[in-house]
């Protein structure tokens, strides 16, 4: 920023000068704040109004005083997302966003109880508006398994006095939170072919998210997911792929918010059978018109007859669904996400699940009918 444009006309800025965001356009103060709530680095920060301008606060007191109102000051505009007060007690993390293209590229190292956990995370966007490391708003933060268990499936595990199904490796108990803020007149930086002036992030249909960690070892039938949560909502599998290197967790999504690797070792067709069921309610709930419905759901019933018979003819038919919906989306299925959050994604969303629930199937190929009547 310029000394022009912060102090509101020329010259430069005093040595004293602090600045700030003012509450309104003639009280200087704290963050003007607004009902809406938007996710700083994992608290319940309000948006900021779009009136609001840049000001400069001189202050009067020592220079102590003056320098703890601008650091906080500072941090609440910028965004405090990035900083150690995001993270679970006892862990320091640093997080690295850069953007290329339609490409975020984020590593992560996090020390906790004398341990460093890394991974890097990838998400490719369709079409993106306004994408930069502050629209995206990428934080990570150590969890504890057990208390993360709860947010995790409970259903369709065998009866046993043994672990739950679905875990949290210790080895990497990350959990990586996106939740792009509205901040419209903060983050602006110009007009070109991504930008709209506005700041905030908007994409289409979905993106592609992966995770790549060597914390966690890579097997051929590797039961590593990667889960996906509302904030403070439960877990849900949205794996695309699962891939050496260690391990490189992959999934697509539709909107934000959590993300967990974790062991998934429940029944892959009693895992197809819960996402067909979902997949089915989503379609269900879609703003589409009632005979592209019915054409969506007719497929997706010979899915289902067909898993217990012939698993290629299954695929093909869910192949054949998920072309359906990317046919229609932006046309006759809304495939819009910002961050205003005033959208409904129905195309991303129900590619995703179609997506997903894709993988599942060709898992239970690999492992033969056989283990799907087990």
């Amino acid at each position: 920023m310029s000394s022009a444009l912060a102090s509101g006309g020329g010259g430069s800025l005093p040595e004293s000068a602090i600045l700030a965001i003012p509450d309104s356009p003639d009280a200087p103060g704290k963050i003007p704040q607004t009902t809406m709530r938007s996710h700083f680095a994992h608290g319940s920060q309000k948006n900021l109004r779009r009136e609001a301008a840049w000001s400069v606060l001189t202050t009067a007191g020592t220079l102590g005083d003056r320098m703890r109102v601008g650091w906080r000051r500072w941090m609440i505009a910028m965004g405090a997302s990035l900083l150690l007060g995001a993270l679970a007690p006892a862990a320091w993390a640093q997080v690295s966003v850069t953007i290329d293209g339609n490409t975020a590229y984020a590593t992560i190292s996090l020390d906790g109880n004398g341990t460093t956990y890394e991974a890097d995370v990838t998400i490719v966007f369709d079409t993106p508006l306004n994408l930069s490391a502050q629209s995206l708003n990428l934080t990570a933060e150590l969890v504890d398994p057990a208390q993360i268990q709860a947010r995790l499936p409970q259903d369709q595990c065998p009866i046993l006095l043994g672990p739950p199904c679905v875990t949290v490796d210790p080895s990497f108990p990350v959990m990586i939170t996106v939740e792009p803020p509205v901040l419209p007149w903060l983050f602006a930086s110009g007009f070109d072919n991504s930008e709209d002036g506005s700041g905030s992030l908007s994409f289409i249909n979905t993106y592609a998210f992966e995770v790549h960690t060597h914390d966690l070892t890579y097997t051929t039938d590797s039961p590593y997911r990667l889960f996906k949560a509302p904030l403070g909502g439960n877990f849900y599998d949205i794996t695309n792929d699962v891939l050496e290197g260690s391990v490189r967790a992959r999934g697509r999504g539709p909107a934000f918010s959590q993300f967990l690797v974790v062991s998934d070792v429940r029944s892959t067709c009693g895992v197809a059978l819960g996402k067909i069921v979902e997949l089915d309610l989503r379609i269900l709930a879609a703003a589409i018109s009632d005979g592209l419905r019915g054409d969506l759901l007719a497929l997706l019933t010979k899915v289902q007859t067909l898993l217990f018979i012939d698993l290629d003819a299954a695929i093909a038919s869910l192949d054949a669904l998920i072309a359906d919906i990317d046919a229609h989306a932006g046309t006759d299925i809304a495939n819009v996400w910002r961050a205003e959050r005033d959208l409904v994604n129905d195309a991303g969303e129900m590619n995703t699940q179609a997506k997903t629930l894709r993988f599942t199937l060709v898992r239970a190929q690999a492992e033969g009918l056989l283990a799907c009547l087990l």
